[in-house]
């Protein structure tokens, strides 16, 4: 794969050896990240090569390539569900052709790629309600064709100083396919940027949520909080149809600009863009469970 030639890796052990497998691409991309603010808005003209969709034509859950045979999504996408495929390197599926406009030198990509899934991995103490562990991989049936310039694995927060980046108030980036400001389901792949609160301020919104669950369950609830975090502002949410796809922080991995996820989209307040933020499952308390989880 020609990305994976230029790529940094999580390693892992199999069968005594250590071998690549997580990836990112060396190069940063950043020119294919979508340039609008809003949520609401559309991002047209610009290609984000790490998400895809999953149970297509109306992608119901995004999710993360994170190397040619794998997708990161969240556990709720997956558990008690037939998903029958996930779509990688679509932007606008209205559209034959994706195209990004970057100045003198346009770079447009009818190709797409639909592939099977072979095995769904979702935590095995994953816990639909109240939410914790919302985390899963797909193992796709073939091999992802990774030298397409619209299909790229995303960068993960695989080492030591990644994972321990304290992430408050840190502006970050969600990107999927779901439902806009006017309450409708969007054919183009878009984004969002806002804020992660504190670990205070997440509290605070999640004891307000401890009102739809018995008390007895209070305990248990707020155990969910050490694997989450979250994050939003008033008109800037994840929304329905986000579920599984990435927040990504630009970040300096290996001393290069990068976007890495530091988020799985998870759950949220019922109306997107209240001032009750998202949560999102915190990857950098599964990098081990994901390198454990990747075969061959």
């Amino acid at each position: 794969m020609q990305l994976f030639s230029k790529a940094y890796c999580g390693m892992g052990n199999e069968n005594g050896e250590m071998i690549h497998k997580v990836c990112c691409s060396f190069f940063p991309s950043l020119h294919m990240m979508p340039s609008l603010d809003s949520r609401s808005g559309i991002s047209k003209d610009h290609l984000l090569p790490e998400t895809c969709g999953m149970n297509g034509p109306q992608f119901e859950c995004s999710g993360t390539i994170i190397n040619s045979k794998y997708i990161l999504t969240a556990a709720h996408c997956v558990v008690g569900k037939n998903i029958r495929g996930v779509r990688m390197g679509e932007l606008d599926y209205s559209s034959d052709e994706d195209c990004d406009y970057e100045p003198g030198s346009p770079i447009c990509e009818k190709h797409y790629q639909d592939m099977a899934v072979e095995k769904a991995i979702p935590h095995s103490e994953f816990i639909r309600m109240p939410p914790r562990n919302d985390i899963a991989l797909l193992r796709m049936e073939g091999e992802i064709d990774l030298s397409y310039t619209n299909v790229e694995p995303i960068c993960l927060p695989i080492t030591s100083e990644l994972q321990n980046r304290v992430l408050d108030h840190k502006t970050g980036t969600v990107a999927g396919w779901g439902v806009t400001d006017t309450q409708r389901e969007s054919t183009k792949l878009m984004k969002v940027d806002f804020p992660v609160k504190s670990n205070s301020e997440c509290k605070m919104y999640f004891g307000n949520m401890l009102n739809q669950y018995p008390k007895a369950q209070w305990n248990e609830t707020m155990k969910t909080m050490k694997n989450q975090f979250c994050a939003g502002e008033l008109g800037k949410d994840s929304c329905k149809g986000d579920s599984g796809g990435p927040f990504m922080i630009k970040d300096i991995y290996k001393d290069v600009s990068r976007y890495v996820q530091y988020g799985v989209v998870s759950h949220g307040p019922p109306r997107c863009g209240s001032d009750t933020p998202g949560f999102y499952t915190d990857v950098t308390k599964y990098v081990n469970w994901i390198l454990e989880n990747i075969t061959d």
